[in-house]
C-alpha cells in the first residue's frame, strides 16, 4: 500500500499523553501545514487558538465536561469559524458584508475543519497523538469571553494533541457501500450494511459498558451495538449532547441571521 494512505489509514484518537513537550519548532510546522488545507475562494476564514498555560487547559477543560486529557495535553488548540478578519477588510473600504448570511457560515465552519482534520494528521506525521473535541461548544459564550474571541468568531472544535502514552485502538468504520454511492444516493442497501457494521462493533466490543442513558431504555433487549447507541444518542434531551443553546449562540455572533 502506498505509503501516505497507509499512513490516513493509521489515525486512531489519542486521550493518554506522556510528559514531553511538544517543542514550539513543531507547534509552528503543524499551524503551517494546516494552513495548506482547502479553502473556499482563499478567504480563510478560521483562527487557531493554542493553549500551554496550565491554568487555560483547567479552565478549558471544565468548560468542556472535565475531560482529563484536555488538562494533561502538551498544547490544546481552538478552531475558530471566523468571519471577523474578513469583515474588517469590508469596514475599511466601507462596503457591505454579508457575514450574516448561512452560506457565510458555512464557509467559515468547513473551512475550519479542513484546517482541523490536517492539523491532527500533521501532529500524528510528527509521532505526536490527539483527539478532537466537541464539548467546546458545551458553554461556547464561556470559551468566547477566556479566549477573548471578538463578534463574528465561534468556537468550533476543541484538540489535545501530546505524544501518546499508549498505542490506542482503532475503532472500525462502516463499509464503504454504507456511505459511497455512484451516480445517485440509494437507502437500499443501508438496513444490510447497518447490521453488518452492528455485528463488528459488537464483536470488538467498543461499546462495551458505555450504554446512552440506560435508564431511558429499561426494557431494551436487544443487541446494544452501534445503530442501538447512535440512536439513543440523536434522540438525547442532554443539553451537553444536543447543545440546543448554538442557534441562539450563533446568532448572538453575528452567524445565520439569514
Amino acid at each position: 500500500m502506498n505509503q501516505l494512505i497507509e499512513f490516513l489509514n493509521s489515525h486512531v484518537s489519542c486521550r493518554k499523553f506522556t510528559d514531553q513537550a511538544i517543542s514550539d519548532d513543531d507547534e509552528l510546522t503543524i499551524i503551517t501545514t494546516a494552513q495548506r488545507s482547502p479553502t473556499s475562494s482563499n478567504l480563510q476564514a478560521y483562527s487557531v487558538i493554542g493553549a500551554r498555560e496550565q491554568a487555560t487547559k483547567d479552565k478549558l477543560s471544565a468548560l468542556s465536561g472535565n475531560q482529563t486529557h484536555i488538562n494533561r495535553s502538551s498544547l490544546f488548540l481552538v478552531f475558530c469559524a471566523d468571519l471577523y478578519r474578513l469583515s474588517l477588510l469590508n469596514k475599511k473600504r466601507q462596503y457591505r458584508f454579508n457575514g450574516e448570511l448561512a452560506e457565510s457560515f458555512i464557509i467559515a465552519t468547513v473551512d475550519c475543519a479542513l484546517a482541523a482534520s490536517r492539523t491532527l494528521m500533521a501532529a500524528q506525521a510528527l509521532g505526536m497523538g490527539g483527539v478532537m473535541v466537541g464539548a467546546i461548544r458545551n458553554n461556547p459564550n464561556d470559551i468566547c469571553q477566556l479566549l477573548a474571541l471578538p463578534e463574528l468568531v465561534y468556537p468550533v472544535m476543541g484538540m489535545s494533541l501530546g505524544y501518546p502514552a499508549a498505542e490506542p485502538n482503532q475503532k472500525p468504520r462502516l463499509a464503504p457501500e454504507a456511505i459511497y454511492f455512484k451516480e445517485k444516493y440509494s437507502a437500499d442497501t443501508l438496513e444490510s450494511e447497518i447490521a453488518k457494521y452492528d455485528a463488528v462493533i459488537n464483536e470488538v466490543g467498543y461499546l462495551s459498558g458505555r450504554e446512552v442513558e440506560p435508564e431511558l431504555y429499561p426494557d431494551f433487549e436487544g443487541l446494544y451495538s452501534w445503530s442501538e447507541h447512535t440512536a439513543r444518542r440523536m434522540a438525547s434531551s442532554v443539553a451537553t449532547v444536543q447543545r440546543p443553546h448554538m442557534l441562539s449562540f450563533l446568532q448572538s455572533r453575528g452567524f445565520i441571521k439569514r
